[in-house]
């Protein structure tokens, strides 16, 4: 899924393993997540006619998303299904109160499985944090426990699956532990300074069954969509 997808990533990735694998895409607001997963996810389908895509948005209301991704160049792809919580609490605003987005998810998965069969390939979860928001999990070992569990699902169900993770902005990286523990891949996107100003990275933490560059690269954003860059190089600081 990862060579031959976004232009420039064949740089970071050596190996192409990616099935049945989780990976948490990570970085605080402004760093491209939702753009760079819809894109890989995207580029991936493009490829590979048979294959269909599910993309759960909590926070951004469909309509928003697509509007975001016109406007940087990404082209929608019809195979990729976009499930809208924002319409799903609308229209059940009374039960939303009770109702636990988390099973409500995992049912989404099933259901969708059924119906499209190995055709649904990859699915990916936007945000993480709005999630456990809706969800109203406070217990850490409840959560530990239900995210093993939803994990579990996500690879018994054959997917290749994009949990995205919003962090502070005054911190690099600070997903949860078990978060990164249980899940086979790691994505980190940011802002750094570099000889030329200001940039947007992409660093592969890691990502099991993989061979990969450990180096932070530059991703560029213009029209025509995402494109990674050489290697960022640090201004000392200033």
């Amino acid at each position: 899924m990862f060579q031959n997808t976004i232009k420039g990533i064949d740089k970071i990735f050596r190996t192409n393993n990616y099935q049945n694998m989780i990976i948490m895409v990570s970085g605080y607001t402004g760093t491209l997540k939702s753009t760079f997963t819809y894109s890989l996810i995207s580029k991936y389908i493009e490829k590979n006619p048979d294959a269909i895509g599910l993309y759960a948005t909590i926070e951004e209301p469909k309509e928003s998303l697509l509007r975001n991704l016109r406007s940087v160049g990404i082209d929608i792809n019809e195979r990729i299904f976009i499930a809208d919580y924002n319409r799903t609490r609308e229209m059940y605003r009374e039960e939303a109160e009770n109702t636990d987005f988390l099973e409500l998810t995992e049912k989404l998965i099933l259901s969708t499985k059924e119906e499209k069969g190995d055709a649904f390939c990859v699915f990916a979860l936007d945000s993480l944090n709005a999630l456990y928001t809706l969800t109203k999990m406070d217990n850490e070992h409840l959560i530990r426990k239900r995210i093993y569990y939803f994990f579990k699902l996500l690879r018994d169900s054959n997917l290749t699956s994009f949990i995205l993770h919003e962090l502070p902005r005054n911190q690099q990286f600070n997903s949860r532990d078990n978060e990164n523990f249980l899940a086979d891949g790691v994505i980190e996107l940011g802002v750094r300074r570099t000889l030329e100003g200001k940039k947007r990275y992409i660093e592969v933490i890691k990502m099991r069954q993989n061979n990969h560059s450990m180096k932070q690269y530059v991703i560029d954003l213009d029209h025509e969509g995402l494109s990674i860059l050489g290697p960022s190089v640090d201004d000392m600081g200033l």
